[in-house]
């Protein structure tokens, strides 16, 4: 049994009668009609829908399960070999992801290695690991121009992009290779969240007076390096002082870091005007930003690319994932179930595809599309408690404003660490 304190049992009645409303509303669903005539098997799934769109984004409703990886492969699979997609864009480390990026492209490092790589808990999977081998395979015996590239579109790491900027100026610049060094030497991964503000703002100013000596040194770094190494070097320039800058922005945290990843996704889309395939948590790609107060990613895609963007969401009906737990800050095993509606248009497909406009051809089905939902949605960051309060890892929506097609998983497990 848990126990309570006495502060914290008011406002667990008031969770809890939330959560009573909230499945009212759910029962309120109109389900009747619903059919599962568009579902078809992932692994058969043509995307078709997708192949003509500039911009793919593939979601997960959390962090820490093995199906939306698996799902995120078969997805970007066809996408490379039979729609002409040739970059992927990962909610991962700028500078890690090209660490992962060399090992795809050039052989270097092994699939583990680049897995870990990318920054975060979450990849470090043998699901991660596995997709990326097979970017490494197919670029194995792929052309130059045919070979896919990876990118990272988050901002929340140090020491690979210090690594790579100190490596570029070390090769145009020498000397200020070591001051920048010197300069960068308080912003580490290991110390992001122990220091000051005074130390980090310290940190910031100077990435900031980075990259804007790379700017003003452009002609000359570029004869002395390339154009693509010193766009690259710029970047993690820029990434470095934006990580610092997030961490002194208190409550504005989430909404800087979601502007700042869409910025990065267009950046990544202007590198060579080849069709890109974005992947992240569910609330990052949705094109409403449901979860967010603030203008999300997906909200900002949405607006870019207009009818170029095509969103990809998942759904579950129960799922076991790992997670940080936040009251100890170790990585934990939860599961919470949710009862969607949507689950109709799925049948008994253990994972299946339904494009929405494709489903919305039924009567029933379009009047459930349209309607405000709650769809499953964990982050990495969970309590046990939580997984009593379904309004804790649901968000409300509307399915057909928010994807384009979804993906469901009527039993979610968890990845395999490394």
């Amino acid at each position: 049994m848990i126990q309570f304190d006495k502060d914290v049992r008011p406002r667990l009645a008031v969770a809890l009668a939330g959560l009573a409303l909230l499945a009212a509303a759910c029962a309120g669903v109109d389900t009747a009609g619903v059919t599962s005539g568009a579902v078809v098997p992932l692994d058969r799934a043509t995307l078709a829908d997708a192949a003509a769109k500039r911009v793919v984004g593939i979601g997960e409703a959390t962090h820490g399960n093995k199906e939306f990886v698996q799902a995120r492969t078969l997805i970007i699979q066809r996408l490379v070999r039979e729609h002409g997609f040739r970059t992927v864009a990962l909610e991962a480390d700028f500078g890690g992801t090209a660490v992962a990026d060399d090992y795809v492209v050039k052989g270097q490092g092994t699939a583990e290695q680049a897995a870990t790589a990318l920054g975060f808990d979450i990849y470090r999977t043998r699901e991660t690991a596995a997709l990326l081998r097979w970017i490494h395979d197919h670029n194995a015996s792929a052309a130059d121009a045919d070979k896919v590239r990876l990118y990272g579109f988050d901002m929340q790491r140090y020491d690979r992009n210090k690594e790579r900027l100190l490596r570029y100026l070390a090769t145009v610049e020498p000397a200020q290779a070591q001051q920048a060094g010197q300069a960068l030497a308080g912003l580490t991964d290991a110390t992001r969240s122990t220091r000051d503000e005074a130390e980090v703002e310290a940190g910031a100013a100077a990435a900031e007076r980075i990259a804007a000596r790379l700017r003003d040194h452009e002609d000359a770094y570029v004869r002395r390096s390339s154009p693509e190494a010193f766009a690259v070097a710029l970047r993690h320039a820029e990434t470095i002082g934006r990580g610092a800058r997030l961490q002194l922005s208190g409550a504005g945290y989430a909404s800087k870091r979601d502007a700042w990843m869409a910025e990065a996704v267009e950046w990544i889309a202007g590198r060579d005007g080849r069709k890109l395939v974005v992947a992240g948590h569910n609330g990052h790609l949705d094109k409403t930003g449901a979860a967010f107060s603030f203008e999300s990613m997906g909200r900002r895609l949405a607006r870019t690319y207009g009818d170029d963007y095509f969103a990809i969401g998942t759904e579950f009906g129960t799922s076991t994932f790992l997670s940080r737990d936040d009251s100890s800050g170790e990585r934990a095993r939860f599961t919470v179930s949710h009862d969607t509606p949507l689950a109709g248009l799925f049948g008994a497909e253990p994972l299946g595809y339904v494009n929405l406009a494709q489903a919305s051809a039924t009567p029933a089905n379009r009047r459930l599309l349209g309607s405000e939902l709650r769809m499953g949605s964990a982050g990495d960051g969970f309590r046990s408690l939580f997984s009593a309060l379904s309004w804790t890892y649901t968000v409300a929506m509307v399915p057909a404003k928010a994807y384009d097609a979804l993906v469901y998983v009527p039993r979610a497990t968890p990845v395999t660490p490394l």
